[in-house]
């Protein structure tokens, strides 16, 4: 697989580039770069660059020229805001890296009735993204936003998605709703539930605000199993749309 890297935009200039410490010392020290290698970087604002590597300077930092330069390369054509509950952070980077590498445009995670009461370092979640976007090669860190409550991450202008246990109905008996969505270029908000489920308050939010209650298996899945089920079986979906 080709190596792909993370470039900032303002180091950037003339068709030249040099990477950061950490991003050098990888592909020097890990990956064993060569010099005249050919490699791959995003600035995580939709520029993606078919690149040579020039030279080493006497601080190990990457340099090299532009060979060639893309916009929005391997980016779905439609939005999909993810509602993540908090949960362990060991799952939580699972969740939040499978969600980037499926796609997803923006997360916010939320801190439901039945979640775990814990802080969230956005800091530390932009990492894990830019980790999810090297590995499926994208062009786009998605947006990460700070921890809200359900009321407050719902978007009323949105197609509005919970994966629901108690729901009999899978994703794809809503495929109308959603290519319509997306042909009206509105967002597509996926709420994932705490591993104890919904709330009696959450689920009548659900209930009066429309949201589509979709059935991913019989059991119980965890949050960052469920994540990749219902983007998996979206990504496939949309596949026909395009």
């Amino acid at each position: 697989m080709s190596k792909f890297s993370f470039v900032n935009k303002k180091n950037i200039q003339n068709n030249n580039f040099f990477l950061d410490q950490d991003e050098s010392h990888h592909l020097i020290n890990v990956l064993r770069l060569k010099i005249n290698s050919n490699i791959w970087l995003t600035d995580g604002e939709g520029g993606t660059y078919y690149s040579r590597v020039d030279t080493f300077t006497d601080k190990n930092i990457v340099e090299g020229s532009i060979v060639e330069y893309y916009t929005n390369q391997n980016e779905l054509n439609y939005h999909v805001h993810l509602g993540l509950p908090i949960i362990k952070n060991s799952r939580m980077k699972i969740a939040v890296e499978k969600s980037v590498e499926s796609g997803i445009k923006e997360l916010t995670p939320l801190s439901l009735d039945r979640s775990i009461k814990s802080s969230v370092s956005v800091k530390k979640m932009t990492s894990i993204m830019l980790s999810g976007v090297k590995q499926s090669m994208r062009s786009v860190i998605p947006k990460i936003n700070p921890v809200a409550q359900l009321e407050d991450w719902y978007d009323i202008e949105a197609l509005n998605i919970a994966a629901s246990i108690e729901s009999k109905d899978t994703l794809t008996l809503f495929k109308d709703e959603i290519f319509s969505a997306v042909n009206a270029n509105k967002k597509i908000s996926i709420l994932i539930g705490p591993e104890g489920g919904f709330s009696s308050k959450e689920k009548e939010f659900i209930y009066d605000n429309k949201f589509l209650k979709v059935s991913l298996a019989k059991a119980v899945l965890r949050a960052e199993t469920a994540v990749v089920s219902i983007l998996s079986i979206l990504n496939e979906l949309m596949a026909q749309y395009e």
